[in-house]
């Protein structure tokens, strides 16, 4: 029996700003898992690249077989001439009806500046735009004031309390895989202090970086606590050669997934499904009632098999604990056709359950609203 969620509205629960003057030069960088210097042909090369100007073709209406180039020309075309009108209708076309946005990335580099945020509040629909915050901005200024430890501590904590009421944030988020790995240890004050003046002074290495990285990661956990809101954790896939794949297991936080200062009392989001690790994250949101996990970037980055991506999460997870989100953005393009990719793949793989007798079409229908939308406002209480 076929499924068809094209009427199935969608939350967002994780993805970036969109900013015209920040796009690469070339359209097709918008697929690519990389940013290690590499040919624009890669990209080009990609079967998910070929399905997204596919994509392209049919909603301008061009004729099959436009090529490439004359479609991404008319994209450009209908962006700089109305750029809110042209956002906004791609989302209609998604069916989001919210975006979550992480408004601190890139991991490393230039954030957006005053002036693309401000071009993007005047582009993204106000009314669908959520906001998640993300500790390590907060840890790179201060680091760079070079604050004595007690006062560094103070600081970021009134800082991502300040964040977080500002934005009237719905998640707090953490890339600490990024710099030096999801094993994150309990440590003590006096260690995360020597590691802290350590890495200051620029000696250590990356022991004094992780004992201070580490332990912030509890304290956030307890500001998380007092205003109810998740902690997002980055897992899995990330963009090389910074994203080191053998730090990125989800499993490596058990320590923090296991304290009972924690357990049922925040709930942990692991991000990207930690793909390619999808099974072992299954059994993790399945294991601990507080631990739940998204679709994000794993389905763009399964490609045209993420269908089976999803089969591996649903062997073990509940289906009540899991969630949509795209993890895309620099391009308005990207979150309109993750959410549309989306949904197919999620069909395919309820379409599958449904020829092996497990579930009837209403029930499939029912996971389908739950993963894509109702799970969401039951895990992050502030959507609404």
């Amino acid at each position: 029996m076929r499924i068809n969620l094209s009427t199935v509205p969608l939350i967002d629960t994780h993805c970036h700003k969109f900013v015209r003057e920040r796009e690469p030069a070339e359209f097709a960088r918008v697929v690519s898992l990389s940013s290690d210097p590499h040919p624009i042909e890669d990209d080009q090369s990609m079967l998910v690249y070929d399905l997204l100007i596919q994509r392209m073709r049919r909603l301008y209406q061009l004729p099959v077989g436009t090529p490439d180039d004359e479609v991404i020309a008319e994209r450009n075309r209908r962006y700089d001439a109305d750029p809110a009108g042209y956002a906004a209708a791609l989302r209609k076309a998604s069916g989001v009806q919210y975006h979550c946005y992480d408004i601190g990335s890139p991991v490393s580099g230039d954030m957006n500046t005053p002036e693309q945020d401000a071009w993007f509040d005047r582009v993204a629909e106000p009314e669908s735009v959520k906001v998640i915050t993300r500790i390590e901005p907060v840890m790179r200024e201060l680091f760079a004031q070079k604050l004595s430890f007690s006062e560094f501590l103070t600081e970021f904590d009134k800082r991502v309390r300040s964040d977080i009421e500002k934005h009237h944030a719905i998640a707090l988020k953490s890339v600490i895989g990024y710099h030096t790995g999801l094993d994150v240890e309990l440590v003590d004050a006096a260690t995360a202090q020597k590691g802290y003046e350590a890495y200051l002074a620029g000696e250590g290495g990356e022991a004094a970086e992780k004992a201070i990285r580490d332990y912030m990661i509890p304290l956030s956990l307890e500001i998380c606590k007092e205003f109810d809101i998740p902690m997002q954790f980055h897992t899995g896939i990330g963009s090389a050669p910074m994203c080191d794949l053998r730090k990125m297991r989800p499993a490596s936080l058990r320590r923090i997934i296991n304290d009972d200062r924690f357990k049922g009392k925040v709930k942990i989001v692991l991000l990207h499904a930690g793909y390619p690790w999808v099974e072992e994250t299954g059994l993790l949101v399945n294991n601990f009632s507080h631990v739940y996990s998204d679709f994000s970037s794993m389905i763009y980055s399964a490609g045209t098999a993420g269908y089976r991506s999803i089969l591996a999460m649903l062997e073990a997870a509940p289906t009540n604990k899991i969630m949509y989100a795209s993890d895309a953005g620099g391009e308005p393009e990207s979150l309109w056709h993750a959410a549309l990719h989306f949904k197919d793949q999620l069909a395919k793989a309820l379409e599958y359950y449904i020829a092996e007798d497990v579930i009837g079409y209403e029930r499939a229908m029912q996971i389908a609203k739950n993963i894509c939308h109702d799970n969401a406002l039951r895990v992050y209480s502030r959507l609404q």
